[in-house]
């Protein structure tokens, strides 16, 4: 029994520091970019009538709070945010969600995975960390990030990191319901020359302007 004890604790010692040498790569990674673009496939998966809803554009990031996620399957829909303010327009409704919370008009709250990626906040002080049980899909390390307060767009979360150099492979984000959105990215382009006209964005006439909730 002693001997099992000991060996448990051997192992901990040696998976922690593995586990938040991870950790650090990841911030590493994305504290080091100035700003990138990538391609990125979104899957919304509804449990309760088993329906999967499958959507892909392009994000472009610029630090400092800059991105724009443009959604160009199977509908156009465009999110944007300049850092102080963001825009959430639905072409085919005429209708755009404006917020003066710079994630808010698209659901992605403060302490969100994604804040990392515009150099918002860090994973390590959002989130407690573990081994995840789930099959990477794409050749990466797959850890779960429980939050360390309380979100209403997600309860968990899981990552797949390419181990080497810290890069977020696939973000999972599970809610109440457990019904669960994956974002895959590939194609990855690192600071590339990325003008400001792209986090700017104007009102077009004719269409429903609705203030997001989470506004003073």
């Amino acid at each position: 029994m002693l001997l099992l004890v000991a060996a448990l604790m051997s192992t901990a010692v040696i998976e922690e520091p593995d586990l938040t040498a991870l950790v650090d790569r990841i911030e590493h990674h994305y504290d080091a970019l100035t700003g990138f673009q990538a391609d990125f496939t979104q899957s919304y998966e509804r449990r309760l009538i088993r329906k999967t809803i499958v959507e892909s554009g392009r994000v472009t990031v610029k630090k400092p709070g800059r991105m724009r996620w443009e959604y160009l399957s199977p509908e156009a829909k465009l999110f944007v945010t300049d850092g102080s303010r963001s825009y959430f327009y639905l072409p085919m409704e005429k209708q755009v969600m404006v917020s003066h919370n710079p994630q808010g008009a698209m659901g992605l709250e403060k302490g969100s995975p994604f804040e990392l990626l515009a150099g918002g906040s860090r994973l390590s002080e959002s989130f407690t960390f573990f081994r995840s049980s789930t099959e990477p899909a794409r050749g990466g390390v797959m850890l779960r990030l429980v939050p360390n307060a309380h979100h209403e767009e997600f309860d968990e979360v899981e990552v797949e990191v390419d181990p080497q150099s810290g890069e977020l492979l696939r973000v999972l984000l599970m809610d109440a319901q457990r019904n669960r959105t994956v974002f895959t990215f590939d194609n990855l382009r690192r600071d590339t020359e990325i003008p400001e006209s792209l986090f700017r964005f104007t009102i077009p006439s004719g269409v429903e302007v609705v203030v997001h909730s989470d506004d003073p």
